[in-house]
């Protein structure tokens, strides 16, 4: 009864967290969400914020399935890959939060105005939604089935991306400068050559992220 009790706390959780992503993505995509790293339709996919948020938004879909079938006694257990791709997610915006804090927001925000990044959608993309997602995680999600080398799948996401976005760098690369509007984040602000410096820190934070996510719900029950 406890058990079914708590099963049913992380199927509302995932539900409400699903369904913020649902409503973010959507107001980001439908071109009405206005601010600096906003756009519309397709284009904005080239957002490491947009990818990780819709990337979250399957996992909780996900989720919520599985919570659903165990409920009504169709599975024993959520499967070690719910609880894999729900770790990824949570990791994934997690690094779009504090990246935006800590990083996007000290750099940008005193050429478009402080706390931009957190208007309109974007205030969900950037913080509501990786918050709710860290409290969902920690107080709902049971870890027992997960093990330290489940960290290393879990950041291939962001790694991903990480190659990506370097490419596309590289891809546009003028003169020896990059072209305006190719590396938005700024993240080789200082020049291509940082790269040697930015992708290996950026990498080991977003491992590092994973990891203590993975620790904080390591063996807590529901």
């Amino acid at each position: 009864m406890k058990k079914n009790h708590a099963l049913k706390k992380a199927f509302i959780a995932n539900i409400i967290l699903a369904l913020l992503e649902a409503f973010a993505v959507t107001w980001m995509m439908s071109g009405l969400s206005k601010g600096i790293l906003s756009g519309s339709g397709l284009k904005v996919l080239k957002y490491f914020t947009i990818d990780s948020n819709i990337y979250l938004g399957v996992a909780s879909f996900l989720n919520v399935l599985e919570l659903y079938m165990v409920l009504k006694g169709k599975k024993p257990d959520i499967s070690p890959m719910a609880y894999l791709l729900k770790l990824s997610g949570t990791a994934a915006v997690t690094v779009t939060m504090l990246v935006t804090v800590f990083f996007l927001e000290p750099t940008l925000g005193k050429h478009f105005g402080y706390l931009a990044l957190f208007s309109y959608s974007n205030f969900f993309l950037h913080l509501l939604n990786p918050l709710v997602a860290i409290a969902v995680w920690n107080r709902f999600e049971k870890n027992r089935v997960l093990s330290i080398k489940h960290t290393l799948l879990a950041v291939m996401p962001t790694l991903l991306y990480a190659v990506y976005y370097f490419i596309e760098v590289l891809r546009h690369i003028e003169n020896g400068s990059i072209m305006p509007g190719y590396d938005w984040y700024g993240f080789f602000a200082l020049g291509l050559k940082s790269a040697i410096v930015v992708l290996p820190l950026f990498l080991l934070f977003a491992y590092l992220v994973c990891f203590v996510l993975y620790r904080l719900g390591r063996d807590r029950e529901p």
